[in-house]
């Protein structure tokens, strides 16, 4: 019986070990391939909610301020590919040229009611994500944005603009977060530049912060905005 038991433990520690040597299971990456959308268009939904591509789900939300001024926030699938600003909120939802690959991408802007989070549908390790720049973004870093306490002049040497990712697990945010500056004093990136996620370990969420020099009394004047591509994407 002795021998029995111990056989028993032995298979369960050995099975146990296995489990723990298992690879993660790769992510399906968020390409947004999957959501219909014309070329040149948008992907504004009815109502505030989410939508799917990959292992993800991406939260939209929709103010209706009545008279016809509906406004998006949150994430916003997009086939745009002009890279010019045109002003009065023309051309806001595009990048440098298009997508990271194939058609479509997201534009990030945060909203007043919410954190417009990324929710993983089971937890896992994110590799990473490619992020740019919007047309209306590097306009506020040529030519200034006409609202920032220094009178909205372009971007100096110690001005910058800087993404923060929080991730979350079980409705914590982890430790760690990782930071990437979309500007930082007369640089700033117009190609798709991959940023690293894996240090921020297992998430079942993750959140966008946007930050900057630029703002006066009401807060940040750049433009809250950057594009994403192809999330969970190893480089």
């Amino acid at each position: 019986m002795k021998k029995s038991i111990l056989f028993v433990a032995a298979l369960a520690l050995t099975f146990t070990a296995c489990q723990k040597n298992e690879p993660a299971k790769p992510l399906n990456v968020a390409d947004f391939e999957n959501i219909n959308l014309a070329p040149e268009s948008v992907y504004h939904m009815a109502e505030s909610g989410t939508f799917e591509s990959g292992d993800f789900r991406f939260q939209q939300d929709v103010q209706d301020y009545g008279g016809g001024a509906v406004y998006y926030f949150g994430n916003i699938v997009t086939s745009k590919t002009d890279k010019e600003y045109k002003g009065d909120y023309q051309n806001d939802m595009s990048a440098s040229g298009g997508a990271h690959a194939g058609q479509k991408f997201v534009v990030w802007t945060g909203s007043y009611v919410g954190e417009d989070s990324v929710f993983l549908k089971e937890a896992a390790v994110v590799p990473g994500f490619y992020v740019n720049n919007t047309p209306w973004v590097v306009s506020a870093i040529l030519n200034g944005d006409g609202m920032s306490d220094d009178g909205g002049k372009p971007f100096g040497k110690d001005d910058w603009f800087k993404l923060t990712i929080n991730g979350y697990l079980n409705g914590k945010m982890v430790n760690s977060q990782v930071s990437f500056y979309l500007a930082n004093g007369t640089s700033y990136i117009t190609d798709w530049t991959y940023v690293g996620l894996s240090e921020l370990g297992k998430v079942d969420a993750l959140t966008f912060t946007l930050t900057s020099t630029k703002k006066n009394d009401q807060g940040m004047t750049t433009p809250a905005y950057f594009a994403f591509d192809d999330l969970g994407a190893k480089q």
